[in-house]
């Protein structure tokens, strides 16, 4: 399974129950990158549906060909079954009420590769991969 977050330079993920920010640029990012469907929590539907990208709720259990979208909650409940962890980063800083639940290093992903690509909101965002 691979997962796919975005987080600000504190790890933060989101700001009163709202995502911390959203680019077009990235949304197709994910699309090209996806062989089939994105799947989601009810969370992002809106986010996902406007982008035009073929998505799922999520439904236990999790296969291992998954790719799950995380915005509203930690990824740590799910690492038993990823292999890839893909963060996006808004190289900013927001206030943030929830931040990313582990240390990807720690938990046995090391960076493997690293992209940066302009955005429509953001000068750079940069492309984490995260395997193991």
């Amino acid at each position: 399974m691979e997962i796919i977050i975005c987080l600000d330079d504190n790890n933060g993920m989101l700001f009163n129950n709202r995502r911390q920010s959203r680019d077009s640029k990235l949304l197709l990012d994910i699309k090209n990158s996806l062989n089939g469907s994105l799947t989601i929590f009810p969370f992002s539907e809106k986010l996902v549906s406007s982008a035009e990208i073929p998505y799922e709720i999520l439904s236990y259990p999790v296969s291992g060909d998954t790719v799950l979208f995380i915005e509203d909650r930690g990824i740590k409940e799910f690492l038993f079954a990823a292999h890839k962890i893909t963060v996006y980063r808004w190289n900013r800083v927001y206030p943030a009420d929830m931040s990313l639940d582990i240390d990807l290093p720690a938990e046995g992903f090391p960076l493997v590769s690293t992209v940066d690509f302009e955005g429509t909101s953001h000068e750079k965002i940069t492309k984490e991969v995260y395997e193991r």
